[in-house]
Protein backbone atom coordinates (compact mmCIF):
# COMPACT_ATOMS: atom_id res chain seq x y z
CA UNK A 1 0.00 0.00 0.00
CA UNK A 2 2.78 2.44 0.89
CA UNK A 3 4.78 2.14 -2.33
CA UNK A 4 1.98 3.10 -4.77
CA UNK A 5 1.14 6.11 -2.60
CA UNK A 6 4.79 7.19 -2.58
CA UNK A 7 5.04 6.82 -6.36
CA UNK A 8 1.89 8.91 -6.82
CA UNK A 9 3.26 11.62 -4.51
CA UNK A 10 6.61 11.66 -6.35
CA UNK A 11 4.86 11.91 -9.72
CA UNK A 12 2.61 14.76 -8.55
CA UNK A 13 5.62 16.57 -7.09
CA UNK A 14 7.53 16.22 -10.37
CA UNK A 15 4.54 17.56 -12.30
CA UNK A 16 4.15 20.49 -9.90
CA UNK A 17 7.86 21.36 -10.04
CA UNK A 18 7.84 21.00 -13.83
CA UNK A 19 4.79 23.25 -14.16
CA UNK A 20 6.60 25.94 -12.17
CA UNK A 21 9.51 25.82 -14.62
CA UNK A 22 12.05 24.49 -12.12
CA UNK A 23 13.01 21.47 -14.26
CA UNK A 24 15.65 22.49 -16.76
CA UNK A 25 17.24 20.47 -19.58
CA UNK A 26 20.29 20.01 -17.34
CA UNK A 27 18.06 18.51 -14.64
CA UNK A 28 16.58 16.05 -17.13
CA UNK A 29 20.07 15.17 -18.39
CA UNK A 30 21.30 14.44 -14.86
CA UNK A 31 18.17 12.41 -14.16
CA UNK A 32 18.76 10.28 -17.24
CA UNK A 33 22.41 9.77 -16.27
CA UNK A 34 21.34 8.51 -12.83
CA UNK A 35 18.52 6.30 -14.14
CA UNK A 36 20.68 3.18 -14.79
CA UNK A 37 22.03 3.32 -11.23
CA UNK A 38 18.47 3.66 -9.93
CA UNK A 39 17.33 0.59 -11.86
CA UNK A 40 20.40 -1.41 -10.78
CA UNK A 41 19.91 -0.53 -7.12
CA UNK A 42 16.19 -1.32 -7.31
CA UNK A 43 16.92 -4.72 -8.86
CA UNK A 44 19.58 -5.47 -6.24
CA UNK A 45 17.26 -4.38 -3.43
CA UNK A 46 14.47 -6.65 -4.66
CA UNK A 47 16.89 -9.59 -4.89
CA UNK A 48 18.30 -8.96 -1.41
CA UNK A 49 14.85 -8.48 0.11
CA UNK A 50 13.83 -11.94 -1.03
CA UNK A 51 17.06 -13.47 0.27
CA UNK A 52 17.40 -11.70 3.65
CA UNK A 53 14.96 -11.50 6.51
CA UNK A 54 13.16 -8.20 7.02
CA UNK A 55 15.18 -7.05 10.06
CA UNK A 56 18.55 -7.62 8.36
CA UNK A 57 17.37 -5.93 5.17
CA UNK A 58 16.17 -2.91 7.18
CA UNK A 59 19.55 -2.68 8.96
CA UNK A 60 21.40 -2.77 5.64
CA UNK A 61 19.17 -0.06 4.16
CA UNK A 62 19.58 2.14 7.24
CA UNK A 63 23.37 1.67 7.17
CA UNK A 64 23.45 2.63 3.49
CA UNK A 65 21.34 5.71 4.21
CA UNK A 66 23.72 6.68 7.01
CA UNK A 67 26.75 6.32 4.75
CA UNK A 68 24.99 8.26 1.98
CA UNK A 69 24.06 11.08 4.35
CA UNK A 70 27.58 11.24 5.77
CA UNK A 71 29.05 11.46 2.27
CA UNK A 72 26.67 14.31 1.43
CA UNK A 73 27.84 16.22 4.50
CA UNK A 74 31.51 15.68 3.65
Amino acid sequence: MFQPVAVAIFAMSALWIGARGAITPDTIKLFLIGLPALFAATWLGLKLFGWLDEATFRKIVLALLLVSGALLIV
